[in-house]
Order: C-alpha cells, then structure tokens, then sequence
C-alpha cells in the first residue's frame, strides 16, 4: 500500500545536516511517510546516516551527472510513490506536527487541492567545522502574502509546499538555472493549480550566517546570476497580466536594468 506522504531529501556531502533533517522527518508525530534520499555525490558520512537512519520502506538514490538539487529532486519525483510529495532539502528541517497539520489541512479543505503550503520558521545559525551553533528563530506567517505575488518573486519555501503529485506529472526542476530553480519550478505547477495556504504547519528555514553555503539559491550566486535567472524565469512564464508586468519592469528597473515592457 502506497504511502500518503513521499519525502525527497536531496543531499550534497553533509552528513550532519542530512542526519537532522531526516531525524525531523522520523520524529513526526503522522508516520504515513517514505523517505526517499538523493545524493548527488557519497561519502563515508553520507553512507553511515543513510544506514542508520532509513528504514526498508525508504529509498536511497546514488545518482550520476550534474551535481546540484535540482536533478536530485526531479529523481526523487520519479521514484516517489506518496499521494503528497514534499521537498527537504539537507539543511533544513521540520517540526514534529508538520505532517499531521498538513494531513488535517488536505481533508478541511477537500479532494480538489492540490498544492498547499504553510507559515515557516526561520532559524539562523552558525556552521562552523565545531558544529552548529543556534542564533535566532523568528516565526515567518505567510498567509497574508497574496498567492499571485508568485508572479513577480518567490516567497514560499521549497519545504513548505506540498503537492498532490499526480499535478507534477510534465514538471521538472531546471538544472540550468543557477538560482531561482525552486520558483520556477513552482511557477510550472502554478500554471495548472495556484497553491493554497494553511495554517500553523512546522517548517523549518535553516540559514547559515556564512555566505555561500545554502545550495541552489541566489546565497550561493551573484547578483548578476540573480537577475539574469529572474529575466530567464520572467520570459519563460509571461505575466498574467499588464499589472504584473509593470511591478516586473520596476523590479528590474531597481537594479538597474530598464528593459522594454514587452519582455515582461
């Protein structure tokens, strides 16, 4: 019998980050969940947390080829046989409701949702060769950001979705982007059902005070990488309207580059 819920977890050679995300996982208080983990390279650490920590229903994917998260998950997709499918990348993590908030969210609001997501937690930290040292947590609501601001930016955290994965059916994650991968990939499944927000949930935002350690996104990129990923995502999934294409103009416009309202 197939699981309610698929995990993918994609890793990149960080065995104690990837331990703590799949401890968060395994401590949730609904376990109808795999887990199915993508490493894009192996060692000994990686190794021995996945031995330890996954259980026979699980799955664990040694893939060849680019390296990055972006075709680690579209592997996990693949492989995943959950109705829901959630995203957790190494570095982050969730706290032990998430999934029974989630699983009450899908059944309040009925068969047809297909795309939820959930307030989050930010919490920073320093990942220094000692260990991890705890700095802050801050509450992050989301629900009072209208959903179509994903139209113009991203602000909605990978590991705060949920899709019903049939809807990601001819979707992927681009890895030829160097940020911005997950709105994009967002904005794919955008064009079939625009997410919905619940309540609560427990997602967890972990962020490194040391620059360029998060993988694939804009704190691992320079600006110019940034922006030229925004124009590519711009072009590729036009705006919706002649409102959205005038905030997109004056994004761009902000740092520096004016470009005519058709690109848009």
């Amino acid at each position: 019998m197939s699981p309610q819920f698929s995990f993918v977890v994609a890793t990149h050679l960080r065995a104690a980050l990837l331990r703590r995300s799949l401890g968060a996982i395994l401590a949730q208080t609904l376990q109808d969940f795999e887990i199915i983990v993508v490493a894009d390279a192996l060692d000994a650490g990686t190794a021995a947390a996945v031995a330890e920590l996954l259980r026979p229903q699980d799955v664990f994917i040694k893939r060849n080829g680019r390296p990055g998260p972006a075709e680690s998950r579209n592997a996990g997709v693949r492989a995943a046989k959950g109705e829901w499918v959630l995203f957790l990348d190494d570095d982050d993590s969730l706290e032990p409701h998430h999934l029974a908030t989630l699983a009450a969210a899908i059944l309040a609001q009925g068969p047809q949702v297909q795309v939820l997501f959930s307030d989050i937690q930010v919490v920073k930290e320093n990942r220094s060769e000692a260990g991890i040292e705890f700095l802050q947590r801050e509450a992050v609501p989301l629900g009072h950001v209208p959903v179509e601001t994903l139209h113009l930016k991203n602000f909605i955290p990978n590991n705060a979705l949920a899709f019903r994965r049939t809807l990601l059916e001819g979707c992927e994650v681009d890895p030829h982007l160097a940020s911005q991968e997950d709105w994009d990939f967002l904005l794919a499944v955008c064009a079939k059902a625009m997410p919905r927000h619940y309540a609560g949930g427990g997602a967890i935002v972990h962020k490194d005070v040391n620059p360029g350690t998060r993988r694939g996104s804009s704190e691992s990129s320079n600006d110019l990488t940034v922006v030229l990923d925004f124009l590519h995502i711009y072009r590729r999934w036009p705006a919706p309207s002649e409102a959205w294409r005038e905030q997109r103009k004056a994004l761009i416009r902000s740092v520096g580059l004016d470009l005519p309202q058709n690109w848009f």
